[in-house]
């Protein structure tokens, strides 16, 4: 068996605390929030709520320049977040697909992402399940494949 990498252990942390702020929260969300380490190995939590695509900007120039700034060596972001599988992910098709939070087969999830300065990456989720009716659920965690393309602007942090 092959032990765990730092960022193994730091993206299993983060994704069991994703899972417990949404379980114990009244409304069962989570804002987005980072948690990064710096090279003096500082633990830092940021969180990072926003209403709109302008702030959503703000939020990535400004934590990229701070990040650079102090030397953070590894990051997990926590989001709630609209994904959609497409099926053959040609550039082609990615370019002419609605963004997730509009297409047709999105899903909403709780997203965990961890990075390392060196661009080492783990991406994981949890499918959001809100009932009709009761109080919503988390499916369990499915981690991507390092095959599956991920993108966004808020991944590639460190790079």
């Amino acid at each position: 068996m092959t032990p765990k990498t730092e960022l193994q252990d730091f993206f299993a942390c983060a994704a069991e605390n994703a899972a417990r702020m949404f379980n114990t929260s009244d409304d069962h969300e989570v804002l987005p929030m980072w948690h990064a380490v710096n090279r003096s190995d500082e633990h830092i939590i940021i969180a990072t709520p926003w209403s709109n695509d302008f702030e959503k900007n703000a939020v990535e120039h400004h934590l990229r320049k701070m990040f650079q700034a102090t030397g953070v060596k590894r990051l997990a972001f926590i989001s709630e977040a609209w994904v959609a599988t497409i099926h053959e992910p040609t550039a082609g098709a990615l370019a002419n697909s609605p963004r997730p939070s509009e297409h047709p087969d999105r899903r909403e999830v709780l997203m965990v992402r961890a990075e390392d300065r060196d661009g080492t990456a783990m991406s994981g989720f949890y499918f959001i399940l809100r009932p009709e009716h009761g109080k919503p659920t988390l499916s369990p965690l499915k981690i991507e494949d390092y095959g599956t393309h991920t993108a966004g602007r808020m991944i590639g942090m460190l790079t």
